[in-house]
């Protein structure tokens, strides 16, 4: 036991790890490191294994995303400095070319693109990233949708939503329409049937509505939470519960009886660089701020469908939310109106996908050497008799 121990740390270096077990090794690649602190929700969802064992980043796909603003709000991180968009990048919280296609610069921005572009960076460091605000009307949201699909987007995610289409007196252009009616619906009806995957969130119970509008849309994935922050369990001040982690968000809108929806559930009570709207809890980890709610979860969901797509760039966005679905992880069997098909688990939907994991290119020549430093060992330690 001593020799395979002693084995062991001889043969280990750099990224590679070696167990030694009478001939039988194993490489375990290096885990992967994250933009932002967010190893517990990585884990919880497969993304580790996705970045690690697979190489994946997000490298060749395009991701779009509709939200608020993106840089135009004064917004501050935990020491008081101002956060941009610059700052974002000297920090490698962003890539320096996210394509803004169109801002929103009126009262009332807080750059929650921002917020979600960070988390999305943070799974797919790799993937191009376009953004359009949703703020307007539901055309202009509609448009936005178009406008991303026109600039090259592969999938696209919002985490919009404008008013329930039985609200009493309101505009008609404010609606968010039930599927298929409605620009909303009618435009990622239209990106789908290009090939672009939609993701949406469930909204967050407010006002003590189920989910409704174009997250009804049954050619989008609608995300609910779960959560997965830093901390073992964060205190709920709305709902006045103890959430641990690994459970459902109190806020997580529920579906509607006969419809699918959530159709998956991701994490949320993830970091971010900056104090979203002012109002924002500190992060466990030092120099971060919390998101909570499914505007978290949606893009989330959405950099980890960028990973599958990189791995196997012909899949259509029925496969992709097929495997997301299928291989999700739930406490209930089968559907369930908070928990959708359950958490997604990008480990297990690129095996349902059919795509095997590579080594690393450095994995070779580490092995041969791992191999020659175990002929060394035990010829030193274990001599063949005279012949």
């Amino acid at each position: 036991m001593r020799d395979l121990k002693f084995l062991k740390r001889i043969v280990t270096s750099g990224a590679i790890a070696t167990t030694a077990a009478f001939g039988s090794f194993v490489a375990v690649v290096q885990a992967a490191t994250f933009t932002l602190p967010i190893e517990s929700a990585a884990k919880a969802t497969g993304v580790d294994v996705l970045r690690d064992r697979y190489n994946l980043d997000g490298t060749g796909i395009t991701i779009g995303f509709l939200s608020d603003s993106f840089s135009t709000a004064e917004t501050f991180d935990t020491f008081g400095n101002l956060d941009t968009y610059a700052t974002n990048i000297a920090n490698g919280y962003l890539p320096s070319n996210v394509k803004v296609l169109k801002d929103f610069a009126q009262p009332g921005a807080t750059d929650e693109g921002r917020a979600l572009a960070q988390l999305i960076h943070a799974v797919a460091p790799g993937a191009n990233l376009l953004f359009h605000t949703g703020v307007g009307s539901a055309n202009e949201f509609a448009q936005g949708i178009q406008a991303l699909a026109a600039a090259g987007a592969d999938i696209i995610v919002d985490d919009v939503g404008y008013i329930p289409e039985n609200t009493p007196d309101a505009p008609l252009d404010l609606l968010d329409l039930e599927p298929p009616n409605g620009p909303i619906n009618q435009a990622i009806n239209g990106v789908f049937n290009q090939g672009i995957s939609y993701f949406t969130d469930a909204a967050n119970d407010f006002p003590n509505l189920p989910i409704y509008g174009h997250a009804n849309n049954p050619n989008a994935v609608t995300v609910g939470a779960v959560y997965y922050g830093n901390a073992p369990s964060y205190f709920n001040r709305a709902f006045g519960v103890v959430v641990e982690q690994g459970q459902i968000e109190p806020f997580s809108s529920q579906g509607n009886s006969g419809l699918f929806k959530p159709d998956v559930v991701a994490p949320d009570a993830l970091p971010i660089s900056f104090n979203l709207s002012g109002g924002s809890r500190r992060d466990i980890e030092p120099g971060f701020f919390t998101l909570f709610g499914t505007s978290a979860s949606a893009p989330y969901t959405a950099a980890v469908a960028a990973l599958l797509l990189q791995a196997k760039p012909t899949a259509t966005p029925t496969e992709i939310y097929s495997v997301l679905r299928n291989t999700a992880v739930s406490p209930s069997s089968g559907f369930d109106s908070r928990y959708g098909f359950g958490m997604i688990r990008g480990d297990k939907a690129i095996t349902a996908l059919g795509v095997k994991s590579v080594p690393e290119p450095s994995a070779i020549p580490a092995l041969l050497c791992v191999t020659v430093a175990i002929a060394l060992f035990l010829k030193r330690t274990h001599p063949l008799p005279n012949a």
